[in-house]
C-alpha cells in the first residue's frame, strides 16, 4: 500500500500545489491605465471534484491575469475619457462526475464603467468549460487556458455594456 501511495506521487511529481506560470501573458499585454482589476495577491485556485486535492499555483495572481486578457481584448476598442474598474473579483473551479467530465471555472466580479461621463455599476458572472479527464486533469495547462477563456467572455460582456451606454468612439 505504502508503495502504491510512492508510486501515485511521483507519477505526479510529488507535489501537492500545481504551479500555472502566466507570467508571460501578463508581460506581452498593453499598459492600460484606464482598466484595472482590484483583489491581487489571491494566487491559489481550488479545482474542486478530483480524486485528489486540486491545487493550483497561479503566477504572477489571478486578478492580473485576468486584467493582462482584459487589457488585451479591449485596448484596441479604447477611445478617450473611458474608465474601467473591476474590484471584488471571486474565481472558483471543480470538475464535474458526468459524462464526459467537464472542468468549469466560474468567475464573478464587479464593474463600474465610466464613459465620458456616463456611469454604469454591475456585476458580471462568467463560466468557462473544457472538457477533461479526471484522472489526469493537466491543471497546469488547463486553469490558463480556463482563465483566458472567462476572461475573453467577461471582455466581451464589459464592451456590450460600453456599448450599451450609448457614448461613440
Amino acid at each position: 500500500m505504502a508503495a502504491a501511495a510512492v508510486l501515485m506521487l511521483s507519477a505526479c511529481g510529488g507535489k501537492t500545489m500545481i504551479e500555472s506560470d502566466m507570467t508571460r501573458m501578463v508581460s506581452a499585454s498593453p499598459a492600460s491605465p484606464w482598466l484595472t482589476v482590484e483583489n491581487k495577491n489571491d494566487t491559489v485556485l481550488n479545482v474542486g471534484g478530483l480524486p485528489t486535492s486540486g491545487k493550483v499555483q497561479v503566477s504572477p495572481d489571478i486578478a492580473s491575469a485576468v486584467e493582462a486578457q482584459l487589457r488585451t481584448s479591449l485596448q484596441p476598442k479604447y477611445f478617450t475619457d473611458l474608465i474601467i474598474g473591476c474590484r471584488d473579483l471571486k474565481v472558483g473551479a471543480a470538475v464535474t462526475s458526468d459524462e464526459p467530465a467537464m472542468a468549469n471555472l466560474d468567475l464573478q466580479v464587479s464593474c463600474r464603467i465610466v464613459a465620458r461621463g456616463k456611469v454604469v455599476a454591475k456585476g458580471y458572472k462568467v463560466r468557462q468549460s473544457q472538457p477533461v479527464q479526471p484522472d489526469a486533469p493537466h491543471l497546469d495547462t488547463l486553469v490558463p487556458k480556463l482563465i483566458d477563456g472567462a476572461s475573453t467572455q467577461l471582455a466581451d460582456q464589459l464592451w456590450a455594456e460600453v456599448v450599451a451606454t450609448g457614448v461613440r468612439r
